[in-house]
């Protein structure tokens, strides 16, 4: 041996079992790290490849630009795909009253119509095609959609019936476009050649809507890419549109909401490498505490500080070269079940889960808590080893007794009682690890709390307005007669309905503005379940025939509690604003009134929407009763979908929890490894104390003083921690978008404290178990 450094596989193989758990804890660590991650960069990858499919494989779309400017922009290097889009009855300009003599159909169905250069749809949007691109002056293309709906084939002929008379076409493909988007329009889309769509609209005296598609060659640094662009051609944001959803996950958006979620994500990274130094540092401190005569003896063969503190930083990074490789190939293996499991099993918009990938971000975090960690962790124990002189080599307590020159106050605790807070809060640096990994697990809890309510608002199949089946009626009117909820209330497949009357764009005087409105009612037991749902106001005051509504909060047209609206010549006052509820259909603001008073207002008596939640008990012969009640109304199943939806805020709320129950059982085993070494560390001490008449109870509560200690310590530095970041997600996420007031947690915290403090029942357990079966000679052998 040429240094004391080959001391360490020696020392290794001796202590192998009191290092055992400090190994475990870095296996956990980066496992849980590499876990994470990895399937943050699937799910990330996933998505991004779900947003090119269903929304196109492009970054920005330009607007209202002269010809000269985008000619220039075509000649740009930077750009990969450049294509032109038009559109007529497109979002921008669809009418959604559906009047006859306003909008675009076929065989009475909405259509949008759509025309653009060939690479839009090869590298573009990427539709698969069956047959050929309409190139005739009589030749469209139609959705997929549009052969179930129409009932026609390839080469067959159809009829655009348009504001200004009637056109003849022959359908010349099918193109795999957005199915989702052709239901949410209820209908779907008609494509034609330019010189074709041009023709068109000469003939129907309609002006389309022009983009100019724009996918990038490089993709890294994109934001900075588009940011520079826009500069570069003088382009304000109204003339630029973002693909929002692709930018968003690639982190590229400057959409204020998608940056919100950034700051947020990055913390929560921060808390997690910190949780790992935390976690692994206070473990390699009880190490050394433990092997305070090793030390002692090697200071007095003649190791100086500087020796023993690259010893212990050296033997902390030889624990790494099996714990962070172990931690590594479990975390991936982990992120390959998970996805396979998504992919499979799952399905919906899990589909594009990548398999058997190495997840770089993965890798390189958990090597990060791995290595990095370690080391950073090994500075405070090291430490502490280092100033460990020769003559604890004798005593084997690294820790210098202090003398008081007065008796400690008992007050109204035992002394047993004292003596467990002293040890706990005597060291410092290990009060502020112990108490960090307590802090830092309740801080998680309460981040991941504010999360699953953000899922709850994002994911509308946990909304009480989220119905299985609906029936309409085609353009909104009152119509649906009352009798028809009354026969599906009754089936017993069904939970619960509910029924809408509704005036959509309903014109009205806002505050002394002139402006529209959409007008609906509710039920007594619509209003119920909008109880939890109301931000501010008195929901009671809406109830009956009164002149009072109900305000669904939108963040772009809302208003407060007070304000006036008259329509014709009723005037009604904003009773309460509620978070969530039938949204708007024309944009504008959504006012609820109960039915009387909708009645009394509009003279109308029946409903616009009717709609059921559904229990598995539904049969088919029930289902067909339902589609046989509606009639010629429109009539749609959304049981698949919301089942997916269902599962999709599952699997978030499981992976949630069990991100929780990692970090929590790392935070029980380092807690209980922790006060076990700091019992052996101190066993001389409980030997004197016992040989003095100390019962064994008495041991037992001063281990579980000093457990209690560090809780509360930690629950109290964690809920402030935790709280500030619950509001702070509330603050920027769900009352900017969905608006309301953030509430103190109190469900959270009581979960927290009964968590901790079961915490440290398991961790008082077994080092109270083992001293009090310990023989007093036995822990006085050596003294």
């Amino acid at each position: 041996m040429k240094s004391y450094l080959g001391l360490i596989p020696i020392s290794e193989r001796v202590h192998k079992r009191q290092s055992r758990m400090t190994r475990i804890c870095i296996i956990l660590a980066v496992f849980l790290v590499t876990s994470i991650f990895s399937m943050v960069e699937m799910w990330t990858k996933g998505e991004v490849e779900s947003m090119r499919t269903s929304h196109g494989d492009w970054h920005i779309a330009v607007m209202y630009v002269s010809d000269d400017v985008i000619g220039t922009i075509r000649g740009d290097e930077r750009i990969r795909s450049f294509a032109l889009y038009e559109e007529l009855n497109g979002d921008s300009d669809r009418e959604f009253n559906k009047d006859p003599n306003k909008g675009y159909y076929i065989d009475g169905t909405d259509v949008e119509l759509r025309s653009a250069e060939k690479s839009y749809f090869s590298d573009i949007m990427k539709y698969s095609l069956d047959g050929s691109f309409p190139e005739g002056d009589h030749e469209v293309a139609l959705s997929s959609d549009a052969r179930d709906i129409l009932g026609k084939e390839i080469g067959d002929k159809i009829i655009i019936t348009t504001p200004n008379g009637e056109s003849e076409y022959t359908i010349s493909g099918f193109y795999g476009d957005d199915s989702f988007y052709n239901k949410m329009i209820e209908g779907f889309c008609v494509y034609f050649d330019l010189d074709t769509f041009n023709s068109f609209c000469a003939l129907s005296d309609a002006s389309p809507v022009s983009k100019y598609f724009i996918r990038f060659e490089e993709e890294k640094g994109l934001k900075k890419t588009i940011s520079e662009f826009k500069n570069d051609y003088g382009l304000s944001d109204k003339l630029v549109e973002e693909n929002s959803g692709l930018l968003g996950f690639m982190g590229a958006s400057s959409s204020k909401s998608m940056n919100a979620f950034y700051p947020l994500a990055g913390i929560c990274f921060v808390i997690i490498l910190i949780s790992g130094v935390f976690m692994i540092s206070s473990c390699m401190n009880s190490n050394v505490a433990q092997r305070t005569r090793f030390y002692g003896i090697m200071r007095c063969i003649g190791a100086s500080r500087s020796q023993i503190i690259h010893f212990v930083r050296l033997q902390a990074l030889n624990w790494c070269k099996t714990a962070v490789p172990i931690g590594l190939m479990l975390g991936t293996l982990t992120s390959w079940i998970l996805c396979a499991i998504l992919k499979f099993q799952i399905k919906g918009e899990w589909v594009n889960m990548p398999l058997f990938t190495i997840s770089k971000s993965g890798l390189i975090s958990g090597a990060v808590v791995g290595i990095i960690t370690v080391y950073i962790a090994a500075y405070f124990p090291a430490r502490v080893a280092a100033r460990i002189s020769p003559i604890a080599a004798v005593s084997g307590n690294s820790q210098a007794p202090t003398v008081n020159e007065h008796v400690s106050k008992v007050g109204f605790f035992k002394v047993e009682t004292i003596l467990g807070i002293h040890h706990a809060v005597s060291l410092k640096k290990n009060l502020i690890l112990m108490t960090g990994s307590f802090a830092l697990v309740i801080t998680l809890f309460f981040v991941f709390a504010a999360c699953l309510d953000i899922m709850n608002k994002l994911i509308p199949t946990q909304s009480s307005f989220t119905p299985d089946i609906v029936i309409a009626s085609p353009d909104f009117s009152d119509i649906l007669d009352r009798s028809v909820e009354d026969e599906i209330a009754g089936l017993t497949g069904v939970d619960r309905t509910f029924a809408l009357m509704m005036s959509v764009s309903t014109k009205a005087n806002v505050n002394g503005k002139d402006t529209t409105i959409d007008l609906y009612s509710y039920e007594d037991n619509m209003f119920k379940r909008s109880e939890k749902s109301i931000i501010s106001g008195n929901l009671s005051k809406v109830y009956g025939d009164s002149d009072k509504a109900l305000l669904i909060y939108n963040q772009d047209s809302h208003l407060n509690v007070g304000d006036k609206i008259r329509i014709g010549d009723e005037e009604i006052e904003v009773a309460c604003v509620a978070s969530e509820g039938i949204g708007s259909i024309s944009g504008t603001y959504t006012v609820v009134l109960s039915e009387e008073n909708y009645m009394r207002i509009t003279g109308d008596d029946k409903y616009a929407m009717l709609g059921a939640v559904c229990n598995k008990n539904l049969s088919e012969e029930e289902f067909s009763k339902i589609q046989n009640l509606a009639g010629e109304n429109e009539f749609r199943d959304n049981r698949e979908e919301n089942g997916e939806l269902y599962t999709s805020y599952w699997v978030f709320r499981i992976a949630i929890y069990g991100f929780l129950a990692i970090v929590s059982m790392i935070t029980v085993l380092n807690i209980t490894n922790s006060i076990s070494m700091g019992v052996s560390s101190r066993v001389k001490q409980y030997g004197v104390m016992r040989a003095i008449g100390m019962g064994k109870w008495q041991v037992t509560r001063m281990i579980a003083a000093e457990a209690l200690s560090y809780a509360v310590v930690g629950i109290v530095c964690g809920s402030i921690l935790g709280l500030y970041l619950h509001y702070t997600i509330y603050e920027k996420v769900l009352i900017t978008h969905f608006g309301g007031s953030w509430n103190i947690p109190y469900t959270s915290i009581i979960i927290i404290i009964v968590l901790v403090l079961a915490s440290c029942v398991i961790a008082i357990y077994s080092p109270s178990k083992r001293m009090s079966n310990m023989e007093i000679t036995e822990t006085m052998q050596t003294l």
